[in-house]
Order: structure tokens, then C-alpha cells, then sequence
């Protein structure tokens, strides 16, 4: 009897994985998987803060995250509350993996200095990238500011990381990328320019991503400014729904309570939303430039 090829084809495509011998593919390992945590505001409104950094510390641990970033406002209104810095630091040492911070707004550099590491700008290497953390908040207000002093330290990381064929990972609390209504319209207005520019430099330069939070709104982020992704990220105390799915740039449409884990591959970034206690909620696929 004769099969004909369309029944051959049916047949074929219902096997499982592996009947002819063949290997299911599957999909791609990263490079490495981090973690990324914002504004974790501390002593606001009693202990949730203190119990649900506690419990994101223990999810993170369960992962296989190499490594956790806290994107600043780790206390709330820390100049006011002071005696939350030790809490803060008592329970991120709970990290089984490395955890490295930079202060927001909310965070006096002298606090954060006093309890939780001398250096506000510093950077480290991890797997063929260079992660660049610094503080451009401004005493009393929301914007932010990169001094010439810092621009001058960030062009020099960057020059750096390109002699060494390394990428760059910018890291800071408030957002670079210039934003206005349904966004809460807080960026770096002092030093902008000079930032874009580094942002935009031609010639290979090794900036993939600029990763922030401060904003509250959840997962999102613009890819419009040379190709680099600035990519803003969740509270881990709360999230307002600006209906951003339809403004400029990109927005995930999850406004729980939740941080991220970024899986950095050769090709992409995946960005994953993760609210508390709860199974994954949005995605974002990034494509970065092949390294040169």
C-alpha cells in the first residue's frame, strides 16, 4: 500500500521528540542570569517593606541568578529613618550570590556610604561585560544630574571596556532617556547632553544597556538612542498603571509589586518580570549588537 506524502507528513509530525533519533533542540543557555531589584523604600508604612525584601532575598536564592543589583531608594526617606540602613543591610546579606548597590534619591550618599559601601560610582567585570554603577541623584529632587567629574570617570570605564572587547552595562537609579506624560517625567537634566552623547558615540562603542528605577510604573524602557536599551525597572514596595503599553518606547503590562531577572545572552537580553510570591508575569526580548 502506498503512502501518500501528506499522510507520511501527518505521521511524521506527531512522533515525540526523539523517535528517529534525532535530538529535540533546546533552547539557548545564557551567558549568565542576574537579578535586579529597585526601590525597596524601607520603613514605609511599617514592616512589609523589611518582610517582602526578605522573601525576595529568598527567591533569588532559589534561582540561579549570578548575581543581584539594587537600583537605589533602599530606604524610604532615609534621611528621616536612619536606624532601616542596618535592617536593609542584615537582610541582603541573606544573598547567597554577590549583591552590589548604588543610592537613590531617598538614600543620603552619607548613609549609604556609613552602612553599605564606601564607592557610589565603582564598576566590575563579569562574563565578557563591564557593569558601571553610579549615583546621579540630586539632594531634593526627583531629576537627575551626571557631573562633569562623572562624565569624564564614565567615558573613561567605557573607553576601557572597549580596549578589553568588553560591553557596558550603565547602572544608576533615575532613567537618562528624556520622558514626559503618561511617564512621571523625571530624568537627568543636569549633564543630559553630554550623557546622550556618550549614549550615541559612533565607532563600536561597547553600551548595551542603561538600567534604572525611581519610576514606579513597572517594566520599561526606549531603544531609540543608538541602539543602547534604557530600561527602567520595578518597585519591589509598589506599581502605578500609567497605561504605557501605548506611549513611546516599550512597557510590560504587570504592575504588581516584583523585580526582574535579565538573562544575558550573546545576542539578546531577555528581561523577565518576577512579582513577589507569584509565577513570572511579562517578558521582554532585547537584541544587542554581536560583540566585535
Amino acid at each position: 500500500m502506498r503512502l501518500r506524502r501528506r499522510t507520511f507528513l501527518s505521521w511524521l509530525a506527531a512522533l515525540p521528540a526523539g523517535a528517529l533519533g534525532l535530538a529535540a533542540e533546546e533552547p539557548a543557555k545564557p551567558l549568565f542570569t542576574l537579578a535586579i531589584v529597585s526601590d525597596t523604600h524601607l520603613g514605609k508604612g511599617g514592616e512589609g517593606p523589611a518582610k517582602g525584601l526578605a522573601a525576595i532575598v529568598e527567591e533569588i536564592n532559589a534561582s540561579n541568578a549570578e548575581f543581584t543589583l539594587f537600583l537605589g531608594d533602599l530606604v524610604d526617606t532615609g534621611a528621616k529613618n536612619e536606624e532601616h540602613y542596618p535592617k536593609w543591610l542584615e537582610i541582603t546579606k541573606g544573598l547567597k550570590k554577590p549583591f552590589h548597590a548604588i543610592p537613590g534619591n531617598h538614600d543620603p550618599v552619607e548613609f549609604f556610604r556609613k552602612y553599605i559601601r564606601a564607592e557610589t560610582d565603582y564598576a566590575f567585570d563579569h562574563k565578557g561585560f563591564r557593569f558601571v554603577l553610579f549615583n546621579d541623584t540630586e539632594p531634593g529632587s526627583h531629576d537627575g544630574v551626571v557631573t562633569p567629574e562623572q562624565l569624564k570617570w564614565l567615558a573613561d570605564q567605557v573607553e576601557d571596556a572597549a580596549a578589553k572587547k568588553l560591553r557596558v552595562f550603565l547602572c544608576a537609579h533615575i532613567a537618562g532617556h528624556p520622558n514626559k506624560h503618561p511617564d512621571v517625567g523625571w530624568w537627568v537634566r543636569k549633564g543630559e547632553k553630554e550623557l546622550e552623547a556618550l549614549l550615541m558615540a559612533k565607532g563600536g562603542k561597547p553600551i548595551v544597556a542603561f538600567l534604572s528605577g525611581h519610576f514606579h510604573c513597572g517594566l520599561r524602557g526606549w531603544s531609540d538612542r543608538g541602539g543602547v536599551h534604557e530600561i527602567v525597572f520595578p518597585s519591589a514596595l509598589w506599581n502605578g498603571d500609567r497605561k504605557l503599553e501605548t506611549a513611546p518606547g516599550f512597557a510590560v503590562k504587570e504592575h504588581r509589586k516584583g523585580y526582574a531577572f535579565v538573562e544575558v545572552h550573546a545576542r539578546e537580553l531577555r528581561v523577565r518580570y518576577k512579582p513577589l510570591g507569584a509565577p513570572a508575569g511579562g517578558a521582554l526580548t532585547l537584541a544587542l549588537p554581536e560583540s566585535k
